[in-house]
């Protein structure tokens, strides 16, 4: 099923599933999505490009499609 991660609410709540650690102080949303998904690639390849990208895998285009392939 797919899953969308719009805000940053949503990546705190995925960031909580997964143990991960909170967003440190001065961290951009973008560099705590990124960091995030690297945690939870090894857990779930097509969740940790969900979180990457903010939106569930049926929404993708083909430049991220391709980026989840050969990342």
């Amino acid at each position: 099923m797919p899953m969308d991660f719009p805000d940053i609410k949503s990546l705190k709540f995925a960031a909580k599933v997964h143990k991960f650690r909170e967003q440190q102080t001065g961290e951009s949303e973008t560099d705590y999505r990124k960091a995030l998904s690297d945690h939870v690639k090894p857990i779930d390849r097509i969740e940790s490009f969900e979180i990457r990208f903010g939106k569930g895998w049926d929404k993708w285009n083909d430049q991220e499609k391709m980026a989840s392939l050969f990342s």
